[in-house]
């Protein structure tokens, strides 16, 4: 089975995002025999190499922007069948970029099968972000691009609904992100970063890892909550570890501003993006890992502390709240009152926080490694290859 993937991949594989997730599939697929390409539709700086993936053919991204979501070149379509052969199956990801559009409309054209994977970009909340711009593209090149998918890979079942709702596709089926096994053992292996006289006096340090996005991620309601719950011990009892890029200046004004006028300093963390084993040891030395978002796909960040064997608080909106109390973690909504309420629910429950790590470490070991989710998005292909 021949698999090509398009999307906004980047020459190596970031801490979190659509970016991760594809490399993360690509690897998976050819390390279960599957023949798999690597196509980027976002320019890159020229110059720039790809990191190489063992058992995949990789593409150079294309040398300037694409806005024309009407066309695609020749050259480009030539250049796959060149290098990497007519593929059986083209899985889009991500959703409003112009060069997946155009090379659809070509697809459809060459006979070429496609699904898109939107990566939490066909929810109610995403839809709502910019919206005019996308209602437009709704309207036009986006709707045939949707409508003429063989199929919606979802990441979870309450993505693949909102989907359905929103744009009435004909097929839609959920395979989840999955993380690398050797997250099991780096437990074992890694020391948590020494955080220094930041956890003095501290009885319980939180950790947020990922792209410091206020609105998406929630955290002005995460850092709203942690003020009161400073009222409610009566001090910096409990901190928050935030490590990431900020999506935006406006994110970091906001962030540094809130955390002053909240009074946080002593409270929360910023030490930037970290990547490989180091994040890995951040993630090792928070007791608890908090994702309070208003609206994803399925975060790679939450999957990942659980193979950590760090327990988690999460809203419904991660499309991961079932998976996190099942194996014990809490569920909170999508407010400061309900996520304070959850955190001091934690705070009073900390002898038993390596327990529940521990479960839901098993949890992912049992459903969400990447071999046994490429299995079955290879299920899913042959399924659509089958049906034509």
């Amino acid at each position: 089975m021949k698999i090509l993937h398009v999307g906004p991949i980047k020459p190596t594989r970031t801490a979190a995002g659509a970016n991760h997730s594809i490399r993360g599939w690509a690897a998976a697929q050819a390390e279960i025999g599957l023949e798999v390409g690597l196509l980027p539709s976002l320019a890159l700086p020229p110059g720039v190499q790809m990191e190489e993936i063992r058992g995949v053919c990789q593409f150079e991204s294309p040398h300037k922007p694409h806005y024309n979501p009407w066309f695609i070149s020749h050259d480009c379509v030539r250049r796959i069948q060149r290098e990497f052969g007519t593929p059986d199956l083209v899985n889009f990801h991500s959703t409003y970029i112009p060069f997946n559009t155009a090379l659809a409309r070509r697809c459809r054209r060459l006979g070429w099968p496609y699904i898109v994977t939107p990566h939490g970009g066909m929810t109610y909340l995403a839809q709502g972000i910019k919206h005019f711009k996308k209602t437009l593209g709704n309207l036009t090149a986006f709707r045939s691009y949707v409508k003429h998918a063989a199929a919606i890979h979802a990441l979870s079942p309450r993505e693949a609904k909102e989907a359905q709702d929103l744009f009435n596709v004909r097929q839609v089926f959920t395979v989840p992100n999955g993380v690398e096994e050797e997250l099991f053992k780096a437990a074992e292996k890694l020391s948590p970063t020494d955080l220094g006289d930041f956890v003095d006096n501290s009885d319980l340090v939180l950790g947020f890892v990922g792209r410091i996005d206020v609105y998406i991620k929630g955290l002005d309601l995460l850092l709203e909550a942690l003020s009161k719950v400073k009222e409610k011990l009566g001090g910096p009892r409990c901190k928050l570890l935030m490590i990431g890029p900020f999506h935006t200046n406006r994110d970091k004004k906001y962030i540094v501003s809130t955390i002053r006028k909240l009074g946080l300093q002593d409270i929360v963390k910023l030490p930037g993006p970290k990547f490989g084993q180091e994040k890995w040891s951040c993630f090792l030395a928070c007791d608890v890992y908090v994702q309070t978002s208003r609206s994803e796909g399925m975060p790679m960040a939450v999957l990942e502390a659980m193979a950590l064997g760090r327990p988690c608080l999460v809203t419904p909106e991660t499309r991961l709240s079932d998976v996190v109390c099942r194996g014990g973690g809490w569920e909170c909504e999508t407010n400061p009152d309900s996520i304070a309420d959850a955190i001091m629910d934690i705070y009073r429950a900390k002898a038993s926080l390596p327990a529940i790590g521990k479960r839901l470490q098993d949890v992912v070991r049992q459903r969400f490694t990447w071999p046994k989710v490429a299995h079955q998005l290879k299920a899913e292909y042959a399924k659509i290859l089958k049906t034509g």
